[in-house]
């Protein structure tokens, strides 16, 4: 008695003597519309850290004057340190707008 040993054929062979025979039927898988440019994402600013550091009063209270002309104290330590020939990145020199904003609670 012999025992059976099957033929091994190729993935590439078997797809070649099957494709007559399935080539009316619809794809197994949907066909993937063509790929779409992405939508442009918003960078997103660098990882923010926190600085501290002690000054005398006198200081403090400078920082805290020049700092509120013109924005916040990061901008104006950025804006100095850019002004001074180093290069700081855009979101520290315009950082965004992050103060909670409250409706005048007024009913119409």
């Amino acid at each position: 008695m012999s025992s059976f040993k099957p033929k091994r054929v190729s993935g590439a062979d078997l797809a070649a003597q099957l494709s007559p025979a399935t080539a009316s039927l619809p794809a197994s898988v949907p066909m993937a519309p063509p790929p779409v440019a992405p939508a442009p994402v918003a960078a997103r600013p660098p990882k923010k850290v926190q600085i501290n550091f002690q000054a005398s009063e006198a200081f403090a209270e400078l920082v805290a004057i020049e700092a509120e002309k013109v924005g916040s104290t990061r901008r104006f330590f950025a804006r100095l340190l850019r002004q001074a020939g180093y290069e700081v990145p855009e979101a520290d020199v315009n950082p965004p707008d992050t103060r909670r904003r409250r409706s005048s609670g007024l009913m119409e």
